[in-house]
């Protein structure tokens, strides 16, 4: 017959390690990847960032991250999916790699000790246009961005940069600067006035003086 403590020590036992399972899969259901939800729009040519990261943070340093684009095939005779970038055991797989993305994807390695696992893109072209995937098999969470490459898209951003940075008076300001610019409108026949006497109190005086040594020669 079983002894009454055993039993208690036996349930307290299993009844901590419920808890504790249940616990750690709250944890692990509770993460999620978060990506933007609005469409990433740049020019040909440009760098990009495709922005998604494990929330709550997370140390991903020691996680496969695996970058891809779900509107294309995957090609080949054994139809293997190719990756616009994998990060495993630490460092770049460019075995999984799409040849076009070797060069031009990286991430932050110091952005993936906080959970950043954002991917950058150099010098996008037409061809990059496309839903972009993003996921961490371990932890089960993924997320989706789209990016949009506009051959428009540096001329619609010059200029509303440019019209950001223009300067707009107040009215204060507007009547403190015509007040200023009335006044020196005022002074100009002054001054014009006041050079036309000085030079010809300098014109008088040099003909006295030529006046003066002729008559004395």
């Amino acid at each position: 017959m079983p002894r009454v403590g055993s039993w208690k020590s036996l349930h307290g036992f299993w009844t901590s390690t419920f808890c504790l399972s249940l616990s750690w899969t709250h944890v692990q259901g509770g993460l999620h990847l978060i990506g933007s939800s609005q469409p990433i729009v740049a020019a040909p040519g440009d760098d990009v960032i495709l922005p998604c990261r494990v929330d709550p943070e997370l140390d991903a340093v020691g996680k496969t991250v695996e970058w891809s684009r779900p509107d294309l095939r995957p090609t080949g005779p054994q139809k293997r999916v190719e990756y616009v970038f994998v990060y495993r055991f630490r460092k770049t797989d460019r075995d999984m790699m799409m040849d076009t993305y070797i060069q031009r994807t990286s991430l932050s390695q110091d952005g993936l000790r906080r959970g950043d696992v954002s991917l950058t893109i150099r010098n996008v072209s037409l061809q990059d246009q496309g839903r972009f995937r993003c996921f961490i098999p371990r932890l089960g969470v993924e997320a989706e961005l789209l990016l949009v490459v506009d051959p428009n898209f540096v001329s619609l951003t010059t200029e509303t940069v440019s019209h950001r940075n223009l300067i707009t008076l107040t009215p204060q300001e507007e009547t403190s600067r015509n007040d200023r610019r009335s006044r020196l409108l005022l002074c100009l026949p002054l001054l014009l006035f006041l050079c036309i006497v000085c030079l010809s109190s300098i014109s008088i005086f040099c003909f006295k003086k030529f006046n003066k040594n002729n008559f004395f020669i």
